[in-house]
């Protein structure tokens, strides 16, 4: 399943994101603008929904995700 379409699965809900050096679910870069997705830092695991190996990548990523403060469309607890 590709990056946008498996965190789009949890839009509304809570998920960790693990970050591995390796063999990752999802290769993610943080951007300023044109994200495909806009996600909350969350402050604890608790109902967390799923967790998600990532690892961060200034290239050729998966997904181009956003963090914000208030209203992201998922809320992500990073470990």
């Amino acid at each position: 399943m590709a990056g946008k379409e498996l965190l789009e699965k949890y839009k509304g809900k809570k998920v960790t994101f693990r970050e591995v050096s390796s063999f990752p679910d999802l290769k993610v870069q943080y951007v300023n603008s044109f994200p495909d997705l806009e996600v909350k830092a969350a402050d604890s695991s608790a109902f967390s929904a799923e967790i998600i190996k990532v690892q961060t990548v200034t290239s050729f990523p998966d997904v181009k995700l956003k963090k914000v403060t208030a209203f992201g469309q998922l809320e992500v607890y990073f470990e």
